[in-house]
């Protein structure tokens, strides 16, 4: 956690929390507010001192509820994929409470944090689903495959086992061939330039096998494999591709201390040794001369 972060939620943590009555002598400040910021009409000087008055307790109330979303954005935190940052999650979080404020009405009697609970789950919750599309799915969607995860972990703790897909839909009160197609469409993508963790920080790109590179433990002309790069190979490409051919190879970043070029520098030179060691022994060249097949780096 940063300091910035622990900051932020030192200072709301000073912020007194608003009793009942509190609660509804600002809601009626909030909702005189909202009523004269829709009004046409030039407001008089009365209306303007109220506005002001209005704009302050919203601000007030705001204040007040803010460990409110911090509470709500750790649950959710534990459920993100790292899609967003925890300060992200607070900031959609706080997008809901300001909703939720404006949105309240004091003379229904119930508490403020049941009503805005429910803003600032919907704020967050939205946030992560849209972050985590590449192709944004409408907000209605969302709504249901929400209700439908809700729903199938009720039903989950009833039936003391995972309900089935027509379960679900005849809770949620829908065919569940149309169940079945709102799953279709939130497939979850990620970028393959994404950082994997524990892994040197190389990227899923970088981990994927490639199909046509060697397999240096089962390759049975491992001499001619070492022949071919003498012949063919600069002595730089040729130091990459030993190192990683190891039983334990560096990582990247080790490979990166130890010969003094960047990362992708060596990783280019990488897959363009491999390349050219795929094409000569394959098809190769025993009249092209030694001096045009060696000693030039790749560029």
């Amino acid at each position: 956690m940063t300091d910035s972060i622990k900051d932020y939620l030192n200072d709301i943590a000073k912020q007194p929390l608003l009793t009942p009555q509190q609660e509804i002598q600002l809601g009626r400040r909030v909702a005189k507010w909202r009523e004269l910021k829709n009004k046409t009409e030039p407001l008089t000087q009365a209306e303007q001192r109220e506005y002001r008055s209005g704009e302050r307790a919203r601000q007030q109330f705001i204040r007040a509820n803010l460990q409110l979303v911090i509470h709500v954005a750790r649950k959710y935190e534990k459920r993100n994929r790292k899609t967003l940052e925890f300060m992200d999650l607070v900031q959609e979080g706080n997008i809901g409470l300001a909703r939720a404020v404006e949105l309240f009405d004091y003379s229904r009697g119930y508490k403020f944090s049941t009503y805005a609970y429910w803003w600032i789950r919907q704020g967050i919750s939205r946030a992560l689903l849209q972050s985590d599309a590449i192709i944004r799915l409408p907000s209605a969607l969302h709504e249901l495959l929400y209700k439908a995860n809700r729903v199938s972990q009720e039903l989950g703790h009833k039936l003391g086992r995972t309900p089935s897909l027509s379960e679900v839909a005849d809770a949620l009160n829908i065919k569940p061939a149309d169940l079945a197609h709102a799953f279709k469409q939130c497939y979850s993508v990620t970028s393959l330039d994404r950082s994997v963790h524990n892994a040197d920080d190389a990227t899923i790109l970088e981990l994927i096998a490639d199909p046509a590179v060697f397999d240096y433990e089962e390759d049975q002309n491992i001499e001619q494999l070492y022949e071919h790069m003498d012949k063919y190979l600069d002595e730089i490409t040729k130091k990459v591709l030993i190192a990683r051919m190891a039983g334990d190879p560096p990582s990247w970043r080790e490979l990166e201390s130890q010969i003094g070029i960047g990362r992708t520098r060596l990783q280019e030179m990488h897959r363009r040794g491999l390349s050219r060691l795929r094409m000569m022994m394959r098809h190769p060249l025993a009249d092209t001369p030694l001096d045009k097949c060696r000693n030039q780096p790749f560029t």
